[in-house]
């Protein structure tokens, strides 16, 4: 798949990789040789270039905590993360002109190394703070994609698409990068309903980002059902840039069902959640300590890599 039908009809998602020919889709030799063309074009421009230019949204790993399970190296869309190896004690790096500031490695560390920078975790925390200091009872918390649900909310408004007010919108990179963390801090600061949103799976931005995003809520919903938590209060949409009506059904499906969560049902999910983030928080210290005790005894060192 293109990066952009339009804008960019022969870059490939990853940067730096061009499509030409049939390795698209069957075309003719006339078709062929002019997007060969526009390939060989586009790469002589980075070629030439001397120095890539990136965003300044790419993710940093703290090696302090990181145990080198190698996750992130995993589920990194563009491989932008070197694996690590714990024998040898290297340790996973960022290659920065590679990643594409998704996100989704820093929603999948079991120990919270990842850092995606001006998306970090208490930027977030503080979003839905901000978002519950207020009769948190009536409001959708939506996370929403910066490249097809946020737009698709835009488009809802430009429109004028007639919705329920209550809906307040967090804008991420990627629905990848929303932890299972913001969504339950969502909850215990007493949300009615949370809706995670993200690309179709054939228009992620990211490759395949949005596929951990499934993965990730299919396990929250588990999580909240096994808690005593009702997993219907939580939510998963796809909702591309053009689907501003779609947008706009979701929002009045989602305020119906808020109408049904009573204010003890909050309260009891608020004590609920507050006992099982105490016990995750706690765990967390555990096995910091304990990382870094193995590491001070000499079992683990850091090698640099190159």
């Amino acid at each position: 798949m293109e990066s952009h039908p339009k804008l960019k009809p022969v870059d490939a998602p990853t940067r730096g990789v061009y499509f030409a020919g049939c390795n698209e889709f069957p075309k003719d030799v006339k078709d062929t040789v002019t997007q060969a063309s526009a390939a060989s074009s586009r790469a002589s421009i980075l070629l030439n270039a001397g120095k890539v230019t990136i965003e300044a949204i790419t993710s940093v790993i703290d090696h302090t905590y990181c145990t080198q399970c190698g996750i992130c190296s995993t589920v990194c869309p563009y491989g932008a993360i070197t694996k690590p190896d714990k024998k040898s004690g290297i340790f996973p790096e960022v290659i920065e002109a590679a990643c594409a500031g998704c996100g989704t490695c820093a929603s999948e560390c079991p120990t919270d190394v990842i850092k995606m920078r001006h998306y970090d975790d208490d930027q977030i925390y503080a979003q839905i703070e901000a978002i519950c200091a207020e009769k948190a009872h009536e409001k959708v918390l939506t996370f929403a994609c910066n490249w097809c649900s946020y737009p698709g909310a835009d488009l809802a408004g430009t429109n004028r698409s007639q919705y329920p007010a209550h809906a307040r919108l967090i804008r991420t990179m990627c629905s990848g990068r929303v932890d299972e963390d913001f969504v339950l801090e969502a909850f215990r600061q007493g949300a009615g309903m949370v809706l995670v949103s993200g690309c179709h799976f054939s228009d992620c931005h990211y490759i395949n980002a949005v596929q951990w995003t499934q993965k990730r809520v299919e396990k929250l919903w588990n999580r909240l059902e096994k808690l005593g938590i009702r997993p219907e209060r939580l939510q998963l949409e796809w909702i591309s840039a053009a689907q501003g009506s779609k947008f706009a059904k979701v929002m009045k499906d989602l305020d119906r069902m808020r109408k049904f969560v009573s204010l003890e049902e909050i309260e009891e999910t608020q004590r609920i959640l507050d006992e099982e983030m105490g016990k995750v928080s706690a765990r967390k210290e555990k096995q910091r300590a304990g990382i870094l005790k193995r590491r001070e005894g000499g079992e683990v060192k850091e090698v640099p890599i190159g």
